[in-house]
């Protein structure tokens, strides 16, 4: 799990989301509300379809207008699904494939504390095998 947990505010502009995304090198995003609760989650993916969205692609100009016009919360997935720190590792690699989600949130009294990915559970898996 990693516990250095990016996040974004729900009003962020999908432009500032993407910046977040590449200078931190993640591709899940947390996104809060005002309160600093858990609203939802934006993926590279979710930015991804935006960016490439054909409307967008016909004027020039007309790309980095939305991107600094749209919000997080008007592209983010709202019913976030998420474990808590005492889940095991078993139980959350069988939602994420279930599921088909890369990563899930990682919630405590509920605020987000961190983020497991698929990537920390194949770490985890080939850590395992290398230790037996």
């Amino acid at each position: 799990m990693v516990r250095s947990l990016v996040t974004v505010a729900h009003d962020a502009t999908l432009a500032a989301a993407w910046r977040l995304m590449r200078t931190r090198q993640v591709r899940h995003l947390p996104v809060l509300d005002a309160g600093r609760r858990l609203a939802g989650i934006v993926t590279d993916h979710d930015l991804r379809q935006v960016i490439l969205d054909p409307a967008l692609q016909e004027e020039p100009g007309k790309l980095a207008s939305a991107l600094d016009r749209l919000r997080v919360d008007e592209i983010m997935t709202w019913g976030v699904i998420t474990v808590e720190p005492e889940t095991e590792l078993g139980a959350a690699a069988r939602i994420m494939h279930e599921r088909k989600l890369g990563a899930l949130v990682v919630t405590a009294g509920g605020r987000a504390v961190g983020m497991l990915t698929a990537t920390d559970v194949i770490q985890a898996l080939v850590s395992r095998a290398a230790s037996q």
